[in-house]
């Protein structure tokens, strides 16, 4: 297929502060897991706390359009739409709220080995109704494979990032979805491992972490079984030998 050499410039994102795709790139049709599991994941956790990474409208849209899953036009637009409404720009956001929220749960219930929350499955579902059309286009090679919106774009991209999850519990690999083990983490991952038995969401950040902190307990515990013989030591009368010895 051919290439187009003059593309216009690259907007940059104020999420990654990398260039973002060209306008005419070529655009995802489906979100992968990868994709799914780093947008329930953008609700982070710091020392056990809730951290919103999608802190605004406009850093929403922005990770849909890094992630493949709006047009640049698309995304200039709605930024346009929602800065002359902002009482749109608020239904927009708690939308990917809400969906975020059930794949959250359609995460953990998987991890758990529960079924979801009803309410979640509605929203999932609510999701998955967002029709798109796919259809064959010419191309210089032959057919190129495109597709068009039935309807709002940003719910369209919900409806992908929803699927990902949804596949995956249904027809993929959920037994490998877990949980950090890190309680002051809580991300979502999917285990890749040949054992099948990671842990952690990253060795390097939360497993090295989990690792000092029981090496610490251990030496602390050590310390403390030392100073409990040493007392009882000084406690036994002179001439006897303490209980334990």
């Amino acid at each position: 297929m051919q290439t187009d050499t003059n593309l216009p410039d690259p907007v940059v994102s104020p999420v990654a502060h990398v260039p973002m795709a060209p306008v005419n790139a070529p655009h995802g049709h489906q979100a992968s897991l990868d994709d799914g599991l780093a947008f329930v994941n953008t609700l982070d956790h710091e020392r056990g706390q809730p951290v919103e990474r999608l802190t605004s409208p406009a850093v929403a849209l922005h990770w849909l359009h890094d992630h493949s899953l709006l047009h640049a036009q698309t995304l200039t637009a709605a930024l346009s739409a929602m800065a002359a409404d902002p009482r749109a720009a608020d239904k927009a956001m708690s939308r990917i709220r809400k969906v975020r929220a059930a794949i959250r749960e359609l995460a953990d219930a998987a991890v758990e080995r529960r079924s979801p929350q009803q309410r979640h499955l509605d929203e999932i579902n609510r999701s998955l109704r967002t029709p798109y059309t796919y259809y064959l286009i010419p191309a210089p090679d032959g057919v190129s494979l495109d597709h068009r919106h039935e309807g709002d774009p940003i719910e369209g991209a919900l409806a992908r990032l929803a699927e990902s999850l949804a596949r995956e519990v249904s027809q993929g690999h959920p037994e490998r979805l877990r949980v950090c083990a890190n309680p002051d983490c809580r991300w979502v991952f999917s285990d890749s491992s040949r054992s099948g038995r990671r842990k952690w969401c990253d060795m390097n950040t939360c497993g090295n972490r989990a690792k000092v902190a029981r090496h610490r307990q251990r030496r602390k515990s050590e310390a403390d079984a030392l100073a409990l013989g040493t007392d009882r030591t000084d406690a036994a009368p002179t001439g006897m030998v303490p209980p334990d010895a």
